[in-house]
């Protein structure tokens, strides 16, 4: 969810004041109104509601489609104009990523009721819409994408000055250190990891009572973001159990189960390798999980309860992501895992944050995986091995890696695709559209029962491979 922003370390890589960084014009004036705003406080008072007021009398968790005539907000717009931006922003994020993706970490409806009750964290979030809505548009950050950003780093260094790790602190700094990781930028985000877990162990660790539900899941989520950009292991234990897969997979159908232990076979044959089970068993929560997802938006499935101490979809997925992790982190970088387990493992990543996660595709993290996936196949000496052996893994693989990955990169994902296409003889538009999901959903056809369906069907095929070659 979160955009590309400014950089947000400094030179000490183990204090959380490494966050402070310079916040720019926006963030300078409202310094310089704060003294004039204080002493005009009780006049203010009774002029306009507070934020307080506001809370209570207008509903936090949705809003209807009339936004109410002034934004809910902790602080007071300048303008009629800043008032019509941020009530955009407040709809978007509201109507749109909380409720229509699968973005955000469970119970979601309780997150902007933490925005309204802490100016940072609304500050950060508001920056952090303003830059889904500009991905989904496909334009330029705008200006309140910056003002929002300033004011939350200014906020945020105040606060870690004095100390403070209380909710509202320490998911500002969440999203700030998914930023970094979601843009693929290591080094800063290895510093604001490190500030997130100090401000942790102060409010007294992860596995503290005082710690919302929520805030844990979003902190567990971070962790997880950060050691992608890293190259690392989580640093954090999770405290889901893990191997309960049917508890957060739920039981796999009879064609799943078969898949999965067919997929795994294949993978054992092959490489005589024990992470063959444990793909089997992502493959397993990769079709349970997009059936879900699937349910969700067709309206079939509830995703999230109103009990933060129930499941959540997002607890499912990161079950899923940390089985993922061990299939392409090497503990021993002299005898790393076969390149097969090692890109099905990226490959799958890309998938969990672009289809469970619902990021936009275009984060430099996904960039980033892309590229260690082709760096991985170039120097694999058993690539035409592969592509013969592997044709449906290695083609969905070309097909989400080409999808995400940067210009230079897509020519080798196009032409290892192209290879596979003309072996199996597959020129037609919805051969191709079966053959790019029939990894996944081998038993899903395409419809070509009518003309319309068929032209439909070739204009998402051309428009796959343009993606691809592009």
């Amino acid at each position: 969810m979160i955009a590309p922003g400014g950089d947000g370390s400094a030179s000490n890589g183990t204090s959380p004041i490494q966050l402070k960084v310079p916040v720019g014009r926006y963030a300078q004036r409202r310094r310089r109104r704060r003294g004039n705003n204080l002493q005009n406080a009780n006049k203010k008072s009774v002029q306009e509601p507070g934020a307080a007021a506001m809370a209570t009398a207008l509903p936090v968790a949705r809003l209807s489609p009339q936004p109410p005539s002034k934004a809910v907000a902790p602080y007071i717009p300048r303008s009629e104009s800043e008032d019509t931006h941020l009530r955009f922003l407040i709809y978007h994020y509201v109507t749109v990523v909380n409720m229509r993706t699968l973005t955000c970490v469970g119970p979601r409806f309780e997150w902007y009721p933490l925005a309204v009750r802490d100016e940072a964290f609304f500050h950060v979030l508001m920056s952090s819409t303003s830059s889904h809505a500009a991905y989904l548009q496909k334009t330029e950050l705008p200006r309140n994408f910056f003002y929002h950003r300033g004011i939350a780093i200014q906020l945020l260094n105040e606060r870690i000055a004095r100390g403070a790790h209380d909710e509202g602190t320490i998911n500002t700094i969440c999203l700030f250190a998914q930023q970094e990781a979601f843009e693929g930028r290591p080094r800063t985000a290895k510093t604001h990891i490190e500030g997130l877990l100090q401000l942790v162990r102060a409010a007294g660790g992860i596995k503290s009572v005082e710690l919302p539900e929520k805030t844990r899941r979003h902190i567990f989520f971070t962790d997880l973001a950060a050691a992608i950009t890293l190259s690392t292991k989580p640093i954090l234990r999770p405290l889901l159990d893990i191997l309960d897969f049917p508890t957060h997979f739920g039981r796999p159908s009879e064609a799943t189960a078969s898949y999965a232990k067919t997929f795994g076979m294949r993978l054992y044959n092959f490489s005589n390798s024990p992470l063959s089970n444990q793909a089997a068993t992502v493959m397993w929560g990769l079709r349970n999980l997009s059936q879900l997802a699937e349910d969700f938006h067709q309206g079939k499935a509830v995703l999230d309860t109103a009990l933060a101490s129930d499941m959540q979809f997002t607890d499912r997925v990161e079950v899923l992501e940390r089985l993922v992790h061990d299939l392409w982190y090497a503990e021993n970088q002299a005898t790393p895992q076969h390149t097969l387990f090692r890109t099905f493992g990226w490959t799958c990543l890309i998938y969990i944050y672009t289809i469970l996660r619902e990021l936009p595709r275009e984060l430099g993290m996904n960039a980033m995986l892309a590229g260690r996936i082709k760096l991985a196949l170039e120097s694999c000496s058993e690539l035409n091995v592969l592509l013969a052996t592997f044709q449906d893994l290695l083609l969905w693989q070309m097909f989400v890696c080409g999808r995400v990955a940067d210009e230079r990169d897509r020519p080798f994902f196009a032409s290892q695709a192209t290879k596979i296409l003309l072996v199996r003889k597959l020129e037609n538009a919805d051969e191709i559209l079966v053959a790019a999901q029939e990894f996944i959903w081998p038993e899903r056809r395409v419809s070509m029962e009518s003309p319309s369906n068929s032209t439909e069907s070739s204009g998402r095929a051309d428009s796959a491979i343009m993606d691809v070659g592009e």
